[in-house]
């Protein structure tokens, strides 16, 4: 779900046609326009994904020629939601779109996403499917996954004979003793709205959705509401929390800073996502990581996966079936897939396909899978949009500085729950 500044990057790729040869397939000759095809590309990127263009780039460059890729790289967070609603209300709809699957949800019922082939069926796991299924039709290839819950350093834990915690009494008793012990409990950074929105989400899904997978739909017809939920004030309640376990700073700093701090074994647990695994493993190869569930109030709380990266096309392009293959060029690229899952520190949702090194959390995340304890997030997102999250994540920010009660709060949700879903 992060951080990032603006990349305008236009990549030519180069190489049509495969040199014809005994047994080889014809390759289909494409609709060209003067100079060439031009396909432009509007990339909502977190902070772990920058750089994944350049890889795409030299992969396709292999078989297409005279293809322009004209790329405009925005952070999904921040920008590419309102570059999103711009470009439909303008009728300037990229021809390539990748954000992640609650994109998906979000855009195929405005008419502008094209469906693709029901072949991705033998390719993509079930799981990631459901996610761009929209009424029977796929209208999204899901890439890869990423993984949310608490990151812990395991030489903190067996130094001080801690055990990974399933309730929220247990959490708090942890919280309590590493602050006896001068240890801070949770890294976190509050300088970022999106950093508390994906925080919120994750404690929506194991309080809220889990029990009420309805619960959004429930709000918009008025029979439910944030500021006499229980479960929703708690929800919130835990950013506070989080923020009190956390460095007096973590107001002020951004995941940078706190991905460091964490990385120097300067607190104990990380409420993030695997991306946060990116800058783990440049800077502290050795460090011991294991990974759980924010503990819910009722103990069973499961691991969060996000389907990532998925690449949409417009339904209005004028090169569809180029699209289309090298749309399945990505998705057979063995090499290409394994080089952005170790980037990216990414688990795949492609049919086969491991990454070439295997994540510290991988263990912890292989059993949450085996046991059954690990739940989609789009069925979260699905409920709430994410610029509605946003926003609510920004209100939250004015809480905890505050300038703001957390009253004031659920009730600007209540006043924008028809901004909660398109």
């Amino acid at each position: 779900m992060r951080a990032g500044k603006l990349l305008i990057c236009i990549a030519i790729l180069e190489a049509l046609t495969v040199l014809a040869g005994c047994g080889q397939a014809e390759v289909p000759v494409y609709q060209q326009d003067e100079g060439g095809i031009l396909l432009t590309v509007l990339a909502g990127q977190s902070t772990s994904d920058a750089g994944i263009e350049d890889m795409i780039d030299e992969v396709l460059a292999e078989k297409y020629p005279d293809v322009k890729l004209q790329w405009e790289c925005v952070d999904w967070g921040e920008k590419f939601n309102s570059q999103m609603q711009g470009r439909l209300a303008a009728g300037d709809i990229p021809d390539i779109m990748i954000g992640k699957a609650q994109d998906v949800q979000a855009y195929a019922h405005t008419g502008n996403l094209s469906v693709l082939p029901g072949d991705y069926k033998d390719k993509i796991v079930e799981e990631a499917l459901k996610a761009v299924t929209v009424d029977g039709a796929i209208y999204g290839m899901p890439y890869n996954a990423w993984y949310q819950g608490v990151i812990y350093n395991k030489e903190i834990f067996r130094k001080y004979n801690l055990k990974v915690p399933a309730t929220q009494k247990e959490l708090k008793n942890i919280i309590k003793g590493r602050k006896e012990n001068g240890v801070t409990p949770f890294a976190s950074h509050f300088r970022e709205s999106w950093k508390v929105g994906n925080m919120t989400m994750q404690f929506f899904m194991n309080e809220v959705f889990s029990s009420q997978p309805d619960w959004g739909d429930q709000f918009r017809q008025g029979s439910v509401n944030f500021a006499d939920s229980p479960v929703i004030r708690r929800c919130l309640s835990y950013n506070k929390m989080i923020l009190d376990a956390s460095w007096q700073d973590a107001l002020l700093i951004d995941q940078f800073e706190s991905d460091s701090r964490f990385t120097d074994g300067q607190a104990a647990m990380y409420l993030t996502g695997s991306w946060s695994m990116q800058f783990t493993s440049q800077y502290n190869e050795n460090m011991e990581l294991g990974i759980f569930p924010f503990p819910n109030e009722n103990g069973n709380a499961r691991l969060i996966r996000e389907t990532n990266m998925t690449f949409m096309k417009s339904a209005k392009t004028k090169h569809s079936e180029l699209i289309t293959d090298i749309f399945n060029t990505l998705l057979t690229s063995e090499k290409l897939e394994r080089e952005i899952l170790d980037f990216t520190q990414t688990a795949s949702v492609v049919k086969g396909i491991e990454p070439a090194s295997r994540s510290r959390i991988q263990d912890d995340i292989d059993r949450y899978e085996q046991d059954g304890q690990v739940v989609e997030v789009s069925q979260g997102n699905s409920q709430f949009v994410w610029s509605f999250q946003n926003d609510l994540a920004a209100q939250q920010l004015l809480w905890l500085q505050g300038e703001k009660t957390l009253d004031e709060v659920l009730a600007y949700a209540d006043r924008e729950r028809e901004e909660s879903a398109y």
